[in-house]
């Protein structure tokens, strides 16, 4: 009786731990496809703002903050 409890236990104790192992991998497979979608993502996103960027305001032009003061400014 006490072997047939001990042999019960331990195999309780070993598919907890395939469990354990296999929800592990689980976790680790969903993280490294997470972010192989988010690189993914990242790449379409980086080629469409690529090809705005020729449309717009160019990275040489003077933003208003920069140069001279426009006039109406209020100088505190």
């Amino acid at each position: 009786m006490f072997m047939r409890a001990a042999a019960t236990a331990t195999t309780a104790g070993m598919v907890f731990a395939s469990l354990a192992f296999l929800t592990g991998v689980g976790v680790g497979a969903a993280a490294i496809g997470g972010a192989c979608l988010a690189r993914q993502a990242m790449k379409q996103r980086n080629s469409w703002r690529d090809e705005d960027a020729g449309a717009s305001v160019s990275a040489t032009d003077a933003m208003p903050d920069e140069g001279e003061a426009m006039p109406g400014a209020n100088p505190i």
